[in-house]
């Protein structure tokens, strides 16, 4: 059985609704500066949810503003190396050849656990690896216990090596990509909205990444604030709105079959359907022949929960 991964808000800045509030209005007047605190025994807490509600669904930079550190336990070195890519100057690209140049896209920082110093000899035996849905519910059993058995003898390679006298800075090359590791995690609200909104899609490993992002935004909000549920947004919704796919491509070959992966119920609404079956999505999936159809909507249902919207027409749940 495999750890979990887990996150844990550490630190962030004190009453951050309340000092995006305070740095907007020193902008925008003459007045006489308040500070947060004052903001918070002054201001109606409605008025300072509106302005932060609307820094959460423009982007406004002032988000730059506020910081939280998070700390990461029990994630892999793949899901490492896409989290770091998250940073300035760089974005994942959409054709996956390689990085993209953008200089100002928002700041994070990592300070991870270092596999060269960290004895990595019991990490398969305690269960320290990430095991992926796909290999988790495979109809032959067989692939998961030759995962593990896998696990099990890189394990006992490293230990001989180790034994032998090999330092453990070189006999880690040998550890995989599913190990578990801890790391931190500083970012800001404008960063945390640029990767929440980018890994929200339904193309990017939510497996991967939606343990993450649950565990941010539930420590977000049991510890600084409820609003804090409304960051979590699929890239091609804008406020309540559907303004176009970001992924066409990839979500074009997983409709006609050319990627074994299920397509995204979103795409499948406003560029698969017309005009007259738009708002049907759910029914007309049922009368169509769409490759991965009921793995499909089966995910359909984990992004609801999810994304706190209908998944084929990307409405919040409640609203119409």
């Amino acid at each position: 059985m495999t750890n979990e991964p887990e996150v844990t808000l550490l630190s962030w800045t004190n009453n951050p609704l309340e000092t995006v509030y305070s740095v907007w209005e020193a902008s925008k007047t003459e007045d006489e500066l308040r500070t947060p605190e004052e903001i918070k025994a002054d201001v109606d807490p409605k008025e300072v949810e509106q302005l932060f509600r609307a820094v959460i669904a423009q982007g406004i930079p002032v988000g730059e503003h506020i910081d939280f550190i998070f700390m990461l336990e029990n994630v892999s070195v793949s899901f490492r190396e896409q989290m770091v890519r998250h940073r300035i100057g760089a974005k994942p690209s959409p054709e996956r050849l390689g990085v993209d140049i953008v200089p100002n896209l928002s700041e994070s920082s990592w300070w991870s656990q270092s596999m060269r110093i960290q004895d990595m000899g019991r990490f398969a035996i305690q269960g320290n690896y990430r095991t992926a849905r796909s290999i988790r519910e495979h109809g032959d059993p067989g692939i998961q216990a030759l995962y593990n058995e896998t696990m099990s003898v890189i394990e006992n390679t490293y230990n001989e090596m180790v034994k032998a006298g090999i330092p453990m800075e070189d006999a880690r090359d040998v550890i995989p990509l599913g190990a578990h590791h801890r790391i931190s995690w500083k970012i800001n609200m404008a960063a945390l909205q640029h990767i929440v909104g980018k890994r929200a899609c339904w193309i990017l490993q939510l497996g991967l990444w939606g343990p993450i992002i649950d565990g941010m935004v539930d420590e977000l909000v049991e510890k600084v604030h409820p609003i804090f549920r409304e960051v979590v947004t699929p890239p091609c919704i804008q406020g309540n709105e559907f303004t176009g796919c970001v992924f066409m491509e990839e979500c074009r070959r997983r409709l006609t079959g050319d990627d074994a992966l299920p397509p995204c119920t979103l795409h499948f609404n406003y560029h698969h359907l017309d005009e007259q079956h738009r708002g049907m999505a759910a029914l007309m999936l049922g009368k169509l022949d769409i490759p991965m159809k009921a793995e499909m909507m089966e995910r359909a249902e984990d992004y609801a929960r999810f994304w706190g919207r209908d998944p084929y027409n990307g409405k919040m749940l409640g609203r119409k």
